[in-house]
């Protein structure tokens, strides 16, 4: 099968690999839409926020939606030509340690010491993941909207977590696929969303999408006053912080989604003069005992949202490295978000 694997910063190689074969709590998955998230783009860029040096060469792609083509012995109720969103390995927990049995595996206390941690491969023809990773979803809803479930999964994480409602006035910092998804999830809370970033052909699509009442540009920040911001750009520098703090009232609450390169600094004077509750979200796990990737797949499946609007940019696997540039430059391409395709290799059936 044809996979793609990053060699170093910008350089992303498309080769040859065997099929995976599925263990016995596995299926075998032929993918038919992968996206580009923007911890991709870090590792493409040479910046790993969360290993510290890359390593390379590396395989990626946790986005992802395919056609169940083989399963293990164990592998539950799951069959061939079921259609499937993939949640990433990478959030698996080791299920012992206290945040795993209090549902809360995306803080494992065991990772990077006993607990090996799984990654998804998703720009490939095929991958392999366990069944408790593995959810079924209806052919109703394209691929490649069905993939996003990860990105509107996380954003549903920082909503749980912030506490929005009726009568709330957000801003949302960022003009990605996160920070759309938060934006769009918001909205359905009964808050008024305004939305912030520096290019004026994403805002104006931010509010096409739904995904906001109101935008504004990054010199405006002093002008929001929103009780809550969420700050979903992260990067190499602190400016999206500095914004949040201008932007939030007195007692309001600023939640981090971005992914930062390194540590970040906060203006101590101002925040504590305006007494700011400051939040994390790190990806998700369940909320109320229930997964929060389910969740976001069964709000994706129902409507109530334009994922479909996210996505700008399709391409084929034989031109990720395309595909990597367009998602990387928006200056130049104006995406959003740009998801791989791909057809399927005899297997028919879901958008293939």
């Amino acid at each position: 099968m044809h996979i793609a694997a990053l060699y170093g910063p910008r350089d992303i190689r498309l080769e040859e690999a065997p099929v995976p074969e599925p263990a016995e709590d596995e299926v075998l998955v032929e993918i038919r839409a992968a996206g580009i998230c923007g911890s991709d783009l870090h590792r493409y860029r040479g910046l790993d926020p969360w290993e510290g040096q890359l390593r390379v060469p590396q395989r990626g792609g946790h986005e992802i939606a395919g056609v169940v083509v083989r399963r293990g012995r164990r592998a539950g109720n799951f069959e061939e030509g079921q259609a499937v969103a993939i949640e990433p390995m990478h959030l698996s927990g080791c299920g012992q340690c206290v945040p795993c049995r209090r549902g809360h595996f995306n803080l494992c206390t065991n990772r990077g010491r006993e607990l090996r941690r799984r990654t998804s491969s998703g720009f490939a023809e095929f991958d392999v993941a366990t069944t408790g990773h593995t959810f079924a979803c209806s052919t109703r809803l394209p691929a490649e909207e069905a993939a996003l479930a990860d990105v509107y999964a996380c954003a549903l994480h920082a909503l749980h977590r912030s506490g929005v409602g009726f009568g709330n006035r957000v801003l949302t910092i960022g003009t990605g696929p996160l920070g759309f998804a938060v934006g769009q999830l918001a909205r359905l809370t009964g808050a008024t969303v305004l939305m912030m970033g520096r290019r004026e052909a994403a805002l104006k699509r931010a509010m096409s999408v739904g995904a906001c009442d109101e935008c504004m540009l990054c010199d405006d920040a002093c002008h929001a006053c929103a009780d809550l911001v969420f700050e979903a750009v992260g990067g190499a520098d602190s400016e999206t912080l500095q914004l949040a703090v201008d932007a939030v009232v007195p007692g309001g609450t600023i939640t981090l989604l971005g992914a930062f390169a390194g540590d970040v600094h906060i203006p101590y004077r101002k925040a504590n003069r305006k007494e700011i509750t400051l939040r994390w979200s790190n990806g998700y796990s369940t909320w109320n005992g229930a997964r929060e990737f389910r969740l976001a797949l069964d709000l994706l499946a129902s409507g109530q949202v334009d994922s479909a609007g996210l996505i700008t940019h399709r391409f084929p696997l034989c031109e990720i490295a395309e595909a990597f540039a367009t998602a990387e430059d928006k200056s130049r391409s104006n995406a959003t978000k740009v998801t791989i395709v791909l057809p399927g290799h005899g297997s028919g059936g879901w958008n293939g």
